[in-house]
């Protein structure tokens, strides 16, 4: 019976963790379309806050979207994947050679263009959709190392030799659907300032402004903050909003126009992050029987019960309860 539910606990646990692979690649499908971007950029970034959702669509991202798997450093990138030039943004390679031939992959990476200059300003935009907003490190720490990566990447193709001026901001943008209580609906900034200890300052911010984080942590669908982006992203990857619910919102809300595309992976996001709902309640439900199994079994072993009614009552093979007692330095009578 205990190999029986060891598998069915693997065989749910591979299905859980399909089912968050594919919740991941719709997420990131749908954060390319120009849309989703634009609102990103205008509330997130410093250098778009003054143009509109759609000024940013028209004028600031390019048509042909790519998307490439190999390292960056190649001297030719492979785009293997054309998507519609006007319902997504461009791609940049999605994945970066590190030290001692690690690989750090983006989740989405694109260029962003400011008009209005003679050699328009180009930034360099990584976002990321993080499930878990506390891995064991900050992520803002996280969000720096990848800033610094892509600056350190634009040497030989950016600029080269020392002409440093021409390096391209970077901005790394943290999104968190499903943050600590206490850290829903916030967005934080960190970047690099100038902090003078004597004497007037001479060094343009442009010159030392080079990397952007940005934690994005979202919040209820259901209750309405004080950013239209919030609202934006709660509905967008709300776990509880029908598929039609989502729809309508981003149509009136947001003015964004219901492609076939578009709704077909809205409804797909949407049936994923349900079934992921789903099986962690069964799973937490499966938890907290097992929990309360072995506090019966432990409890009844310090009182001395016989071996054949603690295995009545909790389902433990006696093996299994020999194992309870000895690590608890009691004896199985």
């Amino acid at each position: 019976m205990g190999i029986i539910v060891r598998q069915t606990n693997l065989a749910q646990t591979i299905d859980l963790i399909s089912d968050r692979a594919k919740y991941d690649e719709c997420a990131k499908k749908i954060l390319t379309y120009k849309a989703i971007i634009a609102w990103i950029l205008k509330s997130c970034t410093k250098e778009f806050s003054q143009y509109s959702v759609n000024f940013i669509c028209n004028n600031c991202l390019k048509d042909d979207a790519e998307i490439s798997k190999r390292a960056v450093h190649q001297d030719q990138l492979d785009r293997d994947e054309k998507l519609n030039g006007d319902k997504r943004i461009e791609c940049l390679n999605s994945e970066a050679n590190a030290v001692k031939d690690q690989t750090v992959y983006y989740d989405i990476r694109f260029k962003a263009y400011l008009p209005g200059n003679i050699e328009p300003i180009q930034l360099i935009i990584n976002l990321e959709i993080q499930l878990n907003d506390t891995p064991g490190y900050p992520l803002v720490t996280r969000g720096f190392y990848y800033c610094a990566r892509m600056i350190s990447e634009q040497y030989g193709t950016i600029f080269t030799d020392e002409h440093y001026e021409k390096i391209q901001k970077a901005y790394s943008i943290w999104i968190c659907p499903d943050p600590a209580k206490k850290r829903k609906n916030g967005i934080f900034k960190y970047h690099t300032i100038e902090d003078t200890i004597l004497g007037k300052s001479y060094t343009d911010p442009q010159s030392y402004d080079l990397m952007e984080v940005v934690i994005v942590n979202l919040g209820d669908a259901d209750k309405e903050s004080e950013l239209e982006i919030l609202d934006l992203l709660n509905i967008l990857f709300s776990t509880s909003a029908t598929p039609e619910e989502k729809k309508k919102r981003l149509h009136e809300d947001f003015d964004i126009a219901m492609t076939e595309e578009f709704e077909s992976e809205v409804r797909d996001m949407c049936n994923l992050s349900r079934a992921l709902v789903d099986q962690g309640i069964e799973q937490g439900m499966k938890q907290g029987v097992e929990k309360e199994k072995m506090s019966l079994a432990q409890m009844m072993i310090e009182e001395k019960e016989p071996a054949d009614k603690i295995s009545k009552y909790t389902g433990y093979a006696i093996d299994k309860l020999k194992e309870i007692a000895a690590a608890m330095g009691q004896t199985l009578v």
